[in-house]
């Protein structure tokens, strides 16, 4: 970041990572307060930049900081000349800009609090290339061809107008055939988590142009297997193996369960699907001894279950359970709990979920993930035989 560069140009902004962020809106800041002290002290001049690290916890900041010519002038925001981390009320600040705990409105509240003269409209119009950033996210053209699909729901609750009302926020996580991951949807649909939902989240895939996948990783919610095959045929169907063990837990007696995730740690490190398949018929006899109906519910979905050991094992971690999307729904949880238990308007909640996302695919989402990509040539091949030996795939 150049030393001179610190105005907001709405176009960079969706170039930027979260820590660019917090870097760009502290160096405002002190250019603003300088304008500020120039006014109060006619006397004083502005004289450049200099460059400095600050910390917060574990992120280090590159703050271009603005000097005056008889060094009169300091940020408030600076700690002492030994210290390196910044205080607090300006972290908070950077975050309600940001993360926007509340709302765009609490993070005004914030800026004047602070007595700083910053413009509202300069605060809207970054809220506002976040919440186009959501929307272009939402409604881009897709890839033809994806390796996974990850989908998953979310419920909330969001004020609409008076009232507060229940939410679905249905999301999906794309890996692609060269392992690189990105969230290639997330709606927002009132009411509860539906069938249809799902049908009209799966229609607007297919609408935005994807077409094929490997293998779809979902929690087994009544009526999504055969959505997804239906929208998306010749492709694994695999129910998150988190779920299932996590509602085992609560069907079967502890050393039952004990015995049965055993035997899926197991599993998950067998060679080949055959070989993991004997294992789960073994176990599920084990327990049918106590628990036969349960057994039997296994046994019919056991290809559902364990579709991911028909894939490499570096790629297994990321298509056993629907984590990597259940990892955005404990964000926007946090986010839910930090705004007061709901999201406070339509305009808020895209703002929280675009920072999520940017956070993700300008963060540890900006490269490949290296395990998939060192198979990508075995996922490649797998792709031509199942979808371009057949012409009705085509």
């Amino acid at each position: 970041m150049s030393k001179k560069d610190v105005s907001l140009n709405p176009q960079e902004f969706q170039d930027l990572n979260f820590k660019e962020l917090f870097s760009k809106i502290l160096n405002i800041l002190a250019l603003i307060e300088r304008k500020h002290f120039l006014e109060k002290n006619p006397g004083e001049k502005a004289n450049g930049f200099y460059d400095r690290q600050l910390s917060s916890g574990s992120v280090t900041l590159d703050i271009s900081v603005p000097r005056t010519r008889n060094n009169t002038f300091r940020p408030s925001f600076l700690p002492e000349k030994w210290q390196r981390h910044i205080k607090e009320d300006y972290i908070s600040l950077a975050q309600s800009l940001l993360i926007s705990s509340k709302s765009v409105e609490a993070a005004k509240r914030s800026l004047k609090q602070l007595n700083l003269p910053v413009s509202e409209d300069c605060l809207e119009e970054v809220a506002k290339e976040i919440r186009d950033y959501f929307d272009d996210i939402n409604n881009c053209v897709l890839d033809s061809d994806l390796f996974a699909l990850i989908v998953d729901a979310k419920h909330i609750k969001l004020k609409t107008k008076t009232s507060v009302y229940s939410y679905t926020i249905y999301s999906a996580v794309g890996i692609s055939l060269e392992g690189k991951k990105q969230i290639v949807s997330i709606d927002i649909c009132e009411g509860r988590e539906s069938v249809d939902g799902w049908r009209s989240f799966f229609k607007r895939l297919l609408n935005r142009g994807l077409r094929r996948v490997l293998i779809v990783v979902h929690d087994d919610f009544p009526g999504l297997s055969n959505l997804a095959n239906t929208f998306f045929p010749n492709t694994d169907d695999q129910i998150c193996t988190v779920h299932l063990l996590r509602n085992l837990k609560k069907e079967l007696s502890p050393e039952e369960y004990k015995l049965f995730n055993t035997y899926m740690k197991t599993i998950k490190n067998s060679h080949s699907y055959e070989l993991g398949s004997e294992l789960f018929d073994e176990a599920c006899e084990k327990i049918s001894r106590t628990s036969p109906a349960i057994a039997d519910r296994l046994i019919s979905k056991k290809e559902k279950y364990l579709a991911f050991l028909r894939y490499p094992y570096e790629v297994r971690p990321s298509i056993s359970s629907t984590n990597l999307a259940e990892s955005i729904n404990r964000k926007i949880e946090d986010a839910e709990q930090l705004s007061g238990g709901y999201f406070h308007s339509m305009d808020d909640l895209k703002l929280k979920l675009g920072i999520l996302i940017k956070e993700l695919h300008f963060g540890k989402w900006r490269k490949p993930t290296y395990k998939i990509a060192s198979v990508s040539h075995i996922l490649n091949a797998e792709f031509v035989t199942r979808f371009e030996t057949d012409d009705n795939h085509l």
